[in-house]
């Protein structure tokens, strides 16, 4: 079925009258916040609508009108690189004529929803996550609400919502695959939450180039944890004090790299002499010349403009209903002093 414009909805709106066993006006009362229509009702309008492709009008959710705001929604601000993922955010949507609102919070709990909705129904014409895990319940529910969703940095599992992320899979194979080449075979990973995209796809790539080097995958020292430099030292520390230390360690991010490189310091272990170590993100600390960091680089300012342009799009009057996009942007390695020869 052909999605209905803001106006032109009668077809569809018959539809889900349809399928819901209600009347037309009804749903059109539901759809356009009539306070008479229970909140359960409105709820199942609203799911089926979304299943239809329905466009919602920006007033088919309660907005306030001529707000012109969109939300990103991150789980914390300790990674740089999510601080410029932000700025590059902020500055192609004020170049649209959008207001950033920024939500700090994990989102990983459905109940914490409700206590966003009053803006994000409200207020918000749009969300952009780059905090999703791979079983986020939040993404699916933003989505049938029928509010215009775009993720950024990470995906997310059996959603249909525009999604741009890098190539995490090459990137874990790059990395890999560098550090074999200087002869490393006792290496270790140091990466970040388990339930993320970014996190799984990469050590999804680090193990194919060790099967395909012809190296047990089973060898490798695999750590989860969060994206500090915390986390980074005292990880760090245990792999290098093992009965047979690791001679090279994989980071999950540039933050997580320079705490195991201040775990180095501490143990007397030479960078890159007796330890080689890489990150992700190349943020702008890991090329001064006082860090010198090999990092894998993601063109943060091309998916910061790629995932705002999907999300003007979807929030376009009068725009066709299209499937939800999924771009991949490549990765590149930046190789600098913190990776050597592995040595006896």
């Amino acid at each position: 079925m052909s999605a209905a414009r803001p106006g032109e909805g009668a077809g569809t709106l018959r539809a889900i009258a349809g399928h819901l066993g209600l009347s037309v006006s009804t749903v059109s009362r539901a759809l356009s916040g009539h306070p008479a229509i229970s909140a359960r009702t409105r709820e199942a309008v609203i799911a089926a609508a979304t299943q239809v492709g329905y466009r919602f009008p920006p007033q088919g959710r309660g907005r306030v009108a001529g707000t012109r705001m969109v939300g990103v929604v991150v789980g914390a601000l300790h990674n740089t690189f999510m601080t410029l993922l932000l700025q590059h955010l902020h500055d192609a949507l004020q170049a649209a004529g959008y207001q950033v609102v920024l939500l700090i919070d994990p989102m990983t709990d459905p109940e914490r929803l409700l206590a966003f909705r009053p803006l994000i129904e409200s207020y918000l014409d749009g969300l952009i996550f780059a905090t999703a895990t791979l079983d986020s319940p939040i993404v699916g529910e933003v989505r049938r609400r029928g509010i215009p969703t775009v993720l950024v940095v990470r995906s997310v599992e059996d959603v249909r919502v525009d999604t741009v992320e890098v190539d995490n899979f090459r990137a874990g194979e790059e990395a890999v695959r560098h550090l074999l080449a200087l002869g490393h075979r006792r290496l270790g990973f140091i990466m970040g939450p388990e339930n993320t995209s970014t996190s799984r796809n990469r050590m999804a790539g680090a193990m194919r180039a060790l099967q395909q080097a012809g190296v047990d995958p089973a060898t490798a020292q695999l750590v989860w944890g969060e994206y500090t430099a915390e986390m980074g030292y005292s990880k760090a520390m245990a792999l290098m004090v093992a009965p047979e230390p690791v001679t090279a360690i994989v980071a999950g991010n540039d933050t997580i790299a320079l705490g195991v490189l201040e775990a180095a310091r501490a143990c007397g272990r030479a960078v890159p002499q007796q330890l080689s170590v890489i990150g992700f993100d190349d943020m702008p600390l890991a090329g001064s010349p006082i860090v010198g960091l090999t990092s894998i680089r993601q063109p943060v300012e091309a998916m910061a403009r790629t995932a705002a342009r999907r999300l003007l799009d979807r929030m376009r009057p009068g725009q066709a209903i299209s499937p939800p996009s999924h771009d991949v942007l490549p990765i590149e390695l930046i190789r600098r002093g913190t990776t050597g020869s592995a040595r006896a």
